[in-house]
């Protein structure tokens, strides 16, 4: 089977290519896949790609101590993703409102250079982007691993289209035992994933294990654990995180409505998994 490969920004452009039928498997954040299955679009969660650590975290400048220092400060990220997503909870776990911060939204790459043109005080993103910020002054004021702990986990997870699964339900499978066994490989030699890594992404092996360490990587069997995806027959915690997810970006005014729980336990398929794990 030929494989197209695209590139996007975040998790928002995944959703957009999906909508516009360009796509039919994609990677996006756990924020962009409650938003994702809370507007119906036409796809499944089908694994999780990685829990999200210290990969993704709040750059803020030198002069930034404190969450009460950002009152007043003006805060990128890109809306929509699961940075978006820690930020507003980190803001409001710290009591600044939507008046007492500028929150603006910004892509990888023009939030990079809106930092070095010094036009935001602070910004939430993940890797590579992240490791720049702090090499240009920046530091870590929390990270993602640290938002999970107080309760809002994050997650990179893959989704299919419901038509391309449909059609080829062999072939997700395959994928999803192919993306276990290179966990199995990651956790046996290091050294050599991450080589694989920085050769597939034309970064230093260096920066790969840096990003590989901001994340825990699941086997398809691992993420059939109830705090996971469940089974078909038992779903798991993850419908629920999608459900409280939206929930929050509807309180927050990123989507307009969160549908019930059993859409997204719905959205949330373990099916294939289940295949590639052979459970």
């Amino acid at each position: 089977m030929p494989i197209e490969w695209r590139q996007f920004e975040s998790g928002r452009d995944v959703n957009t290519a999906v909508a516009a039928g360009s796509i039919d498997i994609g990677l996006v954040g756990s924020s962009p896949a409650s938003s994702g299955i809370a507007l119906g679009l036409p796809y499944d969660v089908i694994a999780i790609y990685d829990v999200i650590g210290d990969s993704e975290a709040l750059a803020v400048r030198s002069s930034i101590n404190t969450f009460a220092d950002l009152k007043g400060k003006k805060i990128g990220a890109p809306f929509g993703s699961t940075t978006h997503y820690s930020l507003l909870q980190v803001l409001k776990l710290n009591n600044i409102g939507p008046s007492d911060a500028t929150v603006l939204d910004f892509n990888p790459s023009d939030l990079l250079a809106a930092w070095t043109r010094g036009d935001i005080d602070a910004a939430y993103v993940w890797q590579p982007t992240l490791q720049k910020l702090y090499d240009d002054g920046g530091k870590k004021l929390i990270g993602s691993d640290e938002v999970a702990s107080k309760g809002f986990p994050t997650f990179d997870v893959a989704i299919a289209t419901q038509d391309f699964s449909g059609k080829y339900p062999e072939i997700v499978a395959l994928y999803l035992q192919d993306l276990s066994k290179a966990v199995d490989l990651y956790r046996a030699d290091p050294a050599q994933a991450t080589g694989l890594i920085a050769k597939e992404l034309s970064i230093t092996p260096e920066e790969a294990t840096a990003q590989a360490k901001g994340l825990i990587w699941l086997t398809a069997a691992e993420q059939l654990d109830p705090k996971y995806f469940g089974t078909t027959d038992k779903p798991g915690a993850l419908g629920q995180a999608f459900k409280t997810t939206a929930d929050f970006l509807v309180e927050q005014k990123v989507i307009e409505k969160a549908p019930d729980l059993a859409v997204f336990q719905k959205g949330a398929n373990p099916a294939f998994l289940q295949q590639a794990a052979g459970k």
